[in-house]
């Protein structure tokens, strides 16, 4: 397999942030950071990635400044991992492949009834659909103001993954 172009130092800013988001597991990580996985366990049981992989890519979110690690015991030493300004800030990015997908990526009924994540604003409890402005009350949606209700469809696999 020939080796990828690095775009790292590019001054397209399309490059340059696919450097970072254009792999899956970077994504599927940041997604389980968005929903409130903090823990390394957590995070590699729900995304269903390798613990090597899972290590590799949160060591790399923290030299970009994406996230941050927290001791939250002390014998043995473990840490958990909350998003930066920098990380929080990428929830459009990531709400958007949502919106996308929810559209555009799936066939008639493969996620059964309606969307896998059906999503609500916290400050006035209207479901936003994909919307990126609530149609209850008109507020700009982002970081921090949804809260998610996975469908029994994403339910049992994310049940089936968690083993």
């Amino acid at each position: 397999m020939p080796k990828r172009a690095d775009l790292s130092d590019t001054v397209c800013p399309v490059g340059r942030s696919a450097e970072l988001l254009g792999d899956r597991a970077v994504l599927l990580i940041l997604r389980d950071l968005f929903f409130g996985r903090r823990r390394f366990e957590a995070i590699a049981a729900n995304t269903g990635l390798g613990p090597q992989l899972v290590s590799a890519r949160l060591k790399r979110l923290e030299s970009e400044g994406v996230v941050e690690r927290h001791a939250y015991q002390d014998k043995p030493l473990r840490h958990d991992y909350r998003l930066t300004d920098k990380g929080k800030d990428l929830f459009g990015v990531l709400y958007a492949m949502r919106g996308w997908a929810e559209r555009w990526a799936y066939q008639d009924g493969e996620t059964g009834d309606g969307p896998a994540m059906r999503y609500i604003h916290r400050a006035c409890g209207t479901d936003v659909g994909t919307a990126t402005v609530c149609p209850g009350c008109g507020a700009a949606l982002g970081y921090g103001d949804l809260k998610g209700e996975p469908s029994p469809a994403l339910k049992t696999e994310q049940a089936r993954r968690a083993g």
